[in-house]
Order: C-alpha cells, then sequence, then structure tokens
C-alpha cells in the first residue's frame, strides 16, 4: 500500500512538473502584429511566412494578406521584431515603417508587384 501511495504521489509530481513547463514556455514567448501593406496575394503569404519562419527563435508565423498583417510568436532571447522585420524587407515587401529591399522586389513574381 505505502509503494502504491508513494508511486501515485511521483507520478503527481510528474504531470505537476509538466504543467508548469508547458506554462512557463508560454509566458517567455511573445507576440508581435507587422503590418505587410505591400502584401497581396498567396504567394506574398507564403513568401513572408517562409522568410520569417528562418528566423531563429520564431515559433510561428501567421500572415493574412485580407487584413495586410502578420502575427508572429517568437522567443524575445532569440529575436527581436526588428529581426522579423528584417527578414520580412529583404523578402521583399514592407514590414511596418520599413521598406522592401529594392532587389528582393524585383525578384518577386509579377502578382506580387501589383
Amino acid at each position: 500500500m505505502i509503494r502504491l501511495l508513494t508511486l501515485l504521489t511521483v507520478f503527481g509530481l510528474m504531470l505537476s512538473a509538466c504543467g508548469k513547463s508547458d506554462e512557463k514556455k508560454d509566458v517567455l514567448a511573445e507576440k508581435a502584429v507587422i503590418k505587410l501593406p505591400t502584401a497581396i496575394c498567396g504567394e506574398c503569404a507564403n513568401t513572408i511566412t517562409t522568410a520569417v519562419k528562418k528566423v531563429n527563435g520564431v515559433s510561428a508565423v501567421m500572415v493574412d494578406t485580407d487584413t495586410k498583417l502578420a502575427t508572429v510568436e517568437f522567443m524575445p532571447a532569440l529575436a527581436k521584431v526588428s529581426d522579423i522585420e528584417q527578414a520580412i524587407v529583404m523578402a521583399g515587401y514592407d514590414a511596418n515603417e520599413k521598406k522592401a529591399d529594392a532587389a528582393a522586389f524585383e525578384k518577386l513574381p509579377d502578382c506580387c508587384k501589383k
């Protein structure tokens, strides 16, 4: 009986520790909303998503070309909003107040240049 109680106590502590780890992970992540005034189509969304996912510390990206916004979840210890903006700029798109890299913009498909 004592062994069973000890086993149940240890199991309960393990479950409790797992829950705390997940909570801590959520607290450490931040979300940023970035304006994408030049994103207009699905191809734009794919290009931006691919570029932002390459930024170290980014865990999730959602691009909405209807609202012209990207919502990015990232670890602030590894990435800054300016890093994310720079990735978008270097992919050929405006990001917040930063203008797209001209050479990258020229390489975009025609549908993305309207």
